[in-house]
């Protein structure tokens, strides 16, 4: 590196530092340190890179980018070795000892603290031999934290954490004092509650003092641990809500939504806990049980899909930010430059070495590109109570509120466990379920069975459904007819339309219409925008063809998926144009004029430039790509259009459509799936035309066969031009396809998410909408009573063809 560089890179890696030792704005300290990254590799000093890679890896850390910490600290492991730095191996066995326990909280592993002890132990070695105090003081403090609560053990805690503390006075180390001293306090609670209270106390007035978001926030949550142990149950409560607020101040300094976001997402077990003790609070009637239902109801609340929820509704009340054409005209260039990049990058015949080059040329792009995005806009919100959202919900209706927390953590404390809200009209109850080291293998199991398409998914199926759904079924209104559901953790992968009571019995899609909703105050949201009236376009793109801009791509596909770097390959969807043939004809004789875009002519420019204040439906039957480890790469795959088009609709693009509550149906590879934040949700393309101005997005979990999501989308838009809601209308095509004994590969993975009774289309007057046989019409018209009537006979003759195809 340049002796320019070698500045350069160390006045980034200052800044970044101060941001994070301040707990301020993660997402520009992050993006500063893969810049000054990009610099010291690889011609930089091997101290300018261990100068680079710990607070890098700190930074990932703090987060919630786990795997990426664990990467660097394995460049800075190579690096300690090479140079028999005894100092940096400290670091990383402190910092990968300390990685094992967030992840051991992340996702519990029975036996897995005695692990975690002796990497703490090793770690302390470590310290020693390199003499570093600052080292030995937090390995102290995790051996201690990691300790048992036996006499010798305890003993050891106390000494060790005495240790730290007088290392942190000496060495002038205020931050090693604060969080030595919070977890003496959570250590002594239970057998000295005074002296704990006053360790907690000195520990948030140091915090304060250094005015550090970060460390007060982690004060204020042992602050609530200290009372969950030695104050009566009420009491701890409103400590663990005043560390909730904490935590949200934390969360105000982060200047973008993502980092916002995944900031967050490390404190989410906090929110499960809160909510989970307060229920608990109510079974044993420490607090009212009304009162404790809607306490927990709210913090729910406050825990889901905040950015999204942000974004929107600031959209609405808050001016765009000011721009000066200075600062558009230089967005404009680094977008211009990203495409032309990931144009460079789709080409097939690109070598290894060029590739690697532009994918850290595509870095830092991106990095550029979010440093002159305008500052999210914020505004107070305000959260849906339990009794607006009960008052607000169709008698048909139940919201269903899933918390998939832990039962203990790491240190065996009560966490909160896992449980599901039933709302409805009448009322509200609260019911335990599995925790979500439990949920996750079985939703696993569960999908995997179904991609065998042969049946055997229907025990799992069953065990699923008597896990979280039985009893709160069972104590639903009669008149409930449609599921709104609010997913958490584990559970935004499962398919709930294939559950069903028995093993032999129907679906669950069969007896309820099912929506997947990210919260309750984004549902009232979505609902409280006025009507729109009738008329307007549905947009429809289908199998849009590269191939004129990348040779040999047109080879014929017969599933709609792909990862980013096979995009150049991906083949043609010959079943995608009939099935845009077939939403145009079914949208003829309706209130919405489709206009059809296929081939060359589906393309991201069209998309773009198309007058999105008329657009009432967008159907896209394409390819997409989803990147979980950058979710901003994840794309659908259209046509370019333009030469400064790269034919990748991305997240950043498809969040400046400024839709006008329209319906998105996305018959396309995994347009549900991405990386998944907790208490966020996931970071799909679906998500992505929500905070663009979707108010219904229709998508799949998994990859679908061309044919089979041709045909089911044929069926959806029968439905739907009728004048059917999103959810009614998918409902009946999946119970068709189920009924013709298609596998439930082909229907359960399509979900429809947000607002469940948005009705997008209306028939014209007096004429059955075109494709939709006469003799359906009359039957569109039967009430909830008779359908429920119906299903048995349905189900029976579904199991007849079952047996006989059982025989093939």
């Amino acid at each position: 590196a340049s002796g320019d560089s070698k500045l350069e890179v160390r006045a980034l890696i200052l800044e970044a530092a101060e941001l994070s030792d301040l707990g301020q704005d993660l997402g520009r300290a992050y993006r500063l340190l893969k810049r000054a990254e990009a610099l010291a590799f690889p011609g930089g000093t091997d101290g300018m890179k261990k100068q680079l890679l710990s607070p890098l890896a700190t930074v990932s850390v703090n987060l919630g980018r786990f795997d990426e910490a664990l990467d660097v600290y394995a460049r800075l492991a190579e690096l300690a070795e090479r140079t028999k730095d005894a100092g940096t191996e400290a670091r990383v066995r402190f910092a990968l000892a300390n990685l094992a326990y967030q992840r051991q909280e992340e996702r519990p592993e029975a036996g897995g603290r005695p692990e975690l002890l002796r990497l703490a132990r090793e770690a302390l070695a470590a310290a020693g031999r390199a003499g570093s105090k600052v080292f030995e003081a937090m390995s102290l403090r995790l051996v201690a934290e990691l300790l048992g609560d036996g006499p010798g053990e305890r003993g050891e805690a106390e000494e060790a954490l005495g240790r730290c503390i007088d290392i942190a006075r000496e060495t002038g180390l205020p931050e090693r004092r604060i969080s030595c001293l919070w977890t003496r306090a959570e250590r002594r609670a239970a057998v000295d509650a005074a002296a704990a209270w006053r360790d907690v106390d000195e520990a948030l007035s140091l915090a304060a003092e250094h005015d550090n978001p970060l460390y007060l926030a982690s004060a204020w949550r042992a602050r609530s641990m200290v009372a969950f142990r030695t104050r009566p149950l009420p009491e701890a409560l409103g400590e663990a809500e005043r560390a909730l607020d904490a935590v949200e101040v934390l969360r105000q300094w982060q200047r973008d939504a993502t980092s916002q976001a995944e900031l967050f997402s490390g404190w989410a077990g906090d929110y499960h806990r809160l909510a989970g003790r307060t229920l608990e609070a109510g079974e044993a009637s420490a607090v009212p049980p009304r009162k404790a239902l809607e306490r927990a109801f709210a913090v729910s609340e406050r825990l889901r899909a905040r950015t999204l929820f942000e974004a929107l509704v600031a959209s609405r009340a808050l001016p765009a930010e000011a721009e000066t054409p200075e600062h558009r005209e230089e967005r404009t260039r680094v977008l211009r430059a990203l495409s032309v990049t990931q144009r460079r990058l789709l080409e097939p015949a690109l070598s290894a070495s060029e590739r690697a080059r532009l994918l850290g040329e595509l870095q830092e792009l991106e990095r550029r590109e979010r440093e002159l995005r305008p500052a999210a806009r914020r505004m107070e919100l305000s959260f849906a109570s339990l009794s607006a959202t009960e008052q607000r919900l169709g008698e048909e209706e139940a919201l269903l509120v899933f918390l998939a927390g832990a039962d203990q953590d790491v240190q065996g404390e009560r966490a909160g466990g896992a449980w599901v809200l039933a709302v409805t009209r009448e009322g509200t109850h609260a019911y335990r379920i599995p925790e979500r080291a439990r949920l996750r293998p079985a939703v696993a199991l569960l999908s995997g069975l179904i991609e065998r398409r042969d049946g055997s998914e229907a025990g799992a199926a069953a065990a699923l459904y008597a896990q979280l759904l039985a009893p709160a079924l069972r104590e639903l209104p009669p008149k409930v007819s449609r599921l709104l559901l609010v997913p958490d953790g584990p559970l935004h992968d499962l398919p709930f339309a294939a559950l069903r009571e028995r093993a032999d019995g129907p679906p669950l899609m069969a007896r309820y219409e099912l929506a997947r909703v990210p919260s309750a105050s984004l549902l009232h949201y979505w609902r409280e925008q006025p009507e729109h009236p009738p008329g307007g376009e549905a947009l429809v793109l289908a199998d849009p063809d590269r191939g004129g801009t990348v040779p040999g791509a047109r080879t014929v596909a017969t599933a709609r998926g792909g990862v980013f770097l096979e995009t150049a390959s991906l083949g043609a969807l010959p079943e995608a144009r009939r099935e845009g043939r077939t939403v145009r004809e079914a949208l003829e004789d309706t209130s919405v004029k489709p206009r059809l875009l296929v081939g060359a002519e589906a393309s991201e420019q069209a998309l773009k430039t198309s007058r999105w204040d008329a657009v009432r439906i967008l159907h896209v039957a394409a390819h997409a790509v989803v990147d979980v480890e950058s979710p901003e790469r994840s794309a659908l795959v259209l046509a370019p259009g333009s030469a400064g088009e790269d034919g990748l609709l991305q997240p950043r693009e498809i969040t400046e459509l400024r839709m006008r509550d329209a319906l998105v149906v996305l018959s396309s590879c995994r347009g549900a799936s991405g990386a998944l934040l907790a208490g966020e949700g996931v970071l799909s393309l679906a998500r992505a035309f929500f905070e663009s101005g979707a108010r219904a997005v229709v998508a799949s979990l998994w990859p679908m066969r061309d044919a089979e999501a041709a045909e089911l989308l044929e069926r959806y838009y029968r439905h739907l031009a009728a004048g059917q809601g999103a959810a009614s209308a998918l409902r009946d095509a999946q119970r068709e396809a189920w009924e013709d004994g298609e596998p439930a590969a082909a229907w359960a993975g399509l979900g429809v998410m947000g607002d469940a009774a948005l009705v997008p289309v209306r028939p014209a007057a007096g004429l059955a909408p075109r494709g939709l046989g006469r003799s359906l019409v009359p039957g569109l018209a039967v009430g909830a009573g008779l359908l429920s009537l119906t299903l048995f006979g349905l189900w029976r003759r579904r199991a007849r063809r079952q047996e006989g195809a059982g025989r093939r």
